[in-house]
């Protein structure tokens, strides 16, 4: 698995933010918070999957205040709830 340095580096490749900078946004919390965390998120996947999303989550989803935890979480679960569907479709229907 890739370290937080790497997972810094995407960051400031990509958004031009480091933890740093990403951090107080996250303890701000609100939608703001929720949106900047969902974009690392996304932006780590792309860059290299679960090796670069792995560290950021451990770094920052607690950073978040919990009510926006809880938000991200159910979010997440949609996510992975619509992806799931998908694939059962995809499956099942003949193509």
């Amino acid at each position: 698995m890739l370290g937080k340095s790497a997972m810094d580096a995407e960051l400031r490749r990509s958004l031009g933010l480091s933890m740093k900078d990403v951090k107080p946004l996250l303890a701000a919390g609100g939608d703001l918070a929720e949106r900047k965390f969902m974009e690392c998120c996304w932006c780590l996947w792309k860059a290299n999957g679960a090796e670069l999303l792995e560290p950021f989550v451990n770094a920052a989803f607690n950073d978040l205040p919990g009510t926006s935890r809880a938000i991200l979480f159910q979010r997440m679960l949609t996510i992975v709830y619509v992806a799931q569907e998908n694939e059962i479709k995809s499956t099942i229907e003949p193509a």
